[in-house]
């Protein structure tokens, strides 16, 4: 049994990956590609995004809500990226479900 909530624990905490909280994480509603939350960029750091996602599953808007990083164009390249993000489509889901997101950046090692 102990084996059994271990593997349930670990494969829902898989599925979210660094999708931190919020409605779109109570529903369980699912993402259907798998993003990297790791992405190769311009500097080191991260940024949290809040998404509002709509019934057809396409984030709609991303509004900064914390990051450590200084540089303007990563921040937008982050913004970019989690917009292009997808998410189950359903009539049965409210009109924006909400989540936050933490995206880690990495300079490119040339």
């Amino acid at each position: 049994m102990r084996t059994l909530l271990f593997l349930f624990t670990f494969t829902s905490s898989l599925s979210f990956g660094q999708l931190i909280s919020g409605s779109l994480m109570e529903e369980r509603r699912p993402i259907l590609d798998k993003p990297a939350y790791i992405i190769e960029g311009r500097v080191d750091g991260w940024v949290k995004y809040e998404l509002a996602v709509d019934r057809k599953g396409k984030v709609t808007s991303a509004r900064l809500v914390e990051t450590n990083l200084k540089d303007t164009p990563a921040k937008i390249d982050t913004k970019n990226y989690v917009k292009t993000f997808r998410f189950k489509p359903g009539s049965y889901y409210p009109k924006f479900n909400h989540v936050v997101v933490k995206i880690t950046m990495m300079a490119g090692r040339d």
